[in-house]
């Protein structure tokens, strides 16, 4: 009793409290009404200065059709989340209440909301593959009070090699509630600039537009894209060096496709460091939609499988098992398909740290001798650096896999570690990229054979760091299969990689 007495305000003499207050218990008090027939008589919402009233309407709306207390209270919490979820809302407040008077066995509730400002600006350095991005947003949300997000992205990179720097300007609309649904629709226009002189002797500028589509839970996502395209040769000086193969694809081309991606993901989190379960993510693109002659038309799919299991080894250690394959392939369509070779810019290239570790960012494929280069050694295979003169350019392949094996271990006797998120990995990768000369068996079984004769290999250990924007990782590697004009090295590789299949915990 002395805590309660102390609740009271005032002083001088206090009434006690009755018998009735001492013996009040809410939750029992539920628990017998909770199953009561009861209903919504009124849903007050306050504080939506700039959102519409119809925005918080549409995720109460299975609050209104609630049968009973118990079932009103779950809906109401359900949709408090659905608020939040839109982020345009600092703290989102519901209170149920009695009906009035007149109203027996009604309920109404109290939705009190605090916008955020609705401005956003955000800065960041990334890194992909060898480049090195810097990224400058602004975003406005919920200005016309529709929960509606406006973005204005500039990305720039290379920024200290102005020869081979590369950006990005993007103007995006994202609707979080198409139609009223809990799908997303994305609009953008855009251009971008993108130099592979370090590859493959050019740069590519693209200019066009875009929405997609993504269903809710993120399970698909349909998008249609257009965009005017210009390759072109040369370092910027004058000097042009790119092989015969890139030189013959210059000059500019439209895209018109629609695409699709499937991601299907059962995995849980199976401890601190790793992960239980499958996930996989399939992505096909039909370019080629419209009546100019000269589109590059083809069907492109990409699928990718990852199966993470633990495993006891050391039963003081996290221990998984993580299998992983990356397939592709792009297949011309329509009349004179295979006349002409597929754009450089759509096809797969293999190496680097995401896909066959030990060889450099698209060091294993096909390849063309640059110019000026008429006298390198031929069929020579061998180790490389990366500042090393590249005398042939990465063409990439129309046909592509690359698998991984990986024993992924707890770090021993390093907590610090742990607590990061780092972890340790024993691994091995095979991978091949090949061309596609024609639908004809003999050019399919001639792919197959290439794709199993020329497959890299390579194993090793290391570290990794799944962090925020991807996988960190610092490896060991022993390239153990490599072919003439790979671009590859033994020894410590520190390298990047992202993937949208890549568990967060």
């Amino acid at each position: 009793m002395e805590g309660r007495e102390e609740g009271y305000e005032g002083s001088g003499s206090r009434t006690p409290p009755s018998h009735e207050e001492e013996e009040f218990d809410f939750i029992a008090t539920v628990e017998k009404v909770k199953d009561k027939p009861c209903t919504v008589s009124r849903v007050e919402i306050v504080g939506n200065k700039r959102t519409k009233r119809k925005v918080i309407d549409r995720e109460l709306e299975s609050v209104r059709r609630a049968k009973n207390l118990e079932e009103i209270m779950k809906r109401v919490s359900e949709s408090v989340e659905e608020l939040n979820q839109l982020d345009i809302f600092k703290n989102v407040d519901a209170i149920i209440d009695a009906g009035p008077e007149h109203l027996p066995d009604t309920a109404v509730v109290t939705v009190t909301v605090e916008e955020k400002s609705g401005y956003g600006l955000h800065t960041g350095v990334y890194v992909q593959g060898s480049e090195t991005t810097t990224e400058i947003s602004g975003s406005m949300k919920n200005a016309l009070g529709y929960a509606e997000e406006f973005d204005l992205t500039v990305t720039k990179g290379n920024l200290f090699t102005p020869k081979q720097s590369s950006g990005k300007y993007s103007l995006s609309w994202l609707d979080n509630r198409f139609l009223g649904t809990r799908s997303q629709l994305r609009s953008q226009i855009f251009r971008t600039t993108n130099s592979y002189m370090t590859f493959s002797s050019y740069s590519e500028s693209s200019t066009g537009l875009g929405t997609d589509w993504v269903s809710p839970g993120g399970v698909h996502k349909l998008g249609y894209e257009l965009v005017w395209r210009e390759l072109f040769c040369g370092s910027g000086g004058g000097q042009i060096t790119a092989s015969k193969e890139v030189l013959q694809q210059a000059g500019h081309n439209m895209k018109s496709s629609l695409k699709h991606t499937l991601v299907l993901d059962n995995r849980r989190v199976a401890g601190s460091l790793m992960s239980k379960g499958a996930a996989v993510q399939a992505t096909t693109e039909v370019s080629g939609i419209g009546l100019d002659p000269m589109m590059f038309r083809f069907v492109r799919e990409e699928v990718e499988v990852v199966l993470e299991h633990p495993i006891s080894i050391l039963k003081s250690f996290e221990t998984a098992l993580e299998l992983r394959l990356k397939a592709g392939a792009i297949l011309p369509w329509g009349k004179g398909g295979f006349d002409k070779p597929t754009y450089i810019g759509d096809r797969f290239f293999l190496g680097g740290t995401g896909d066959l570790r030990g060889f450099w960012i698209k060091g294993a494929g096909p390849t063309g001798q640059c110019r000026g280069s008429e006298g390198a050694a031929e069929g020579v295979t061998g180790p490389s650096t990366s500042s090393e003169e590249r005398k042939r350019d990465a063409l990439g392949g129309d046909v592509m896999f690359s698998a991984l094996a990986a024993l992924n271990f707890e770090v021993p006797f390093a907590p610090a570690l742990k607590q990061a998120g780092i972890y340790a990995h024993v691994y091995g990768n095979v991978g091949n990229c090949v061309g596609l000369g024609g639908y004809g068996k003999q050019a399919l079984r001639s792919c197959a054979n290439e794709l199993k004769a020329k497959t890299r290999a390579s194993f090793g250990a290391g570290l990794v760091w799944p962090s925020p924007i991807g996988k960190l990782e610092v490896n060991y590697c022993r390239v153990h299969r490599a072919f003439e004009h790979d671009k590859w090295r033994n020894g410590f590789h520190f390298g990047f990689s992202t993937s949208n299949l890549d568990f967060e915990k």
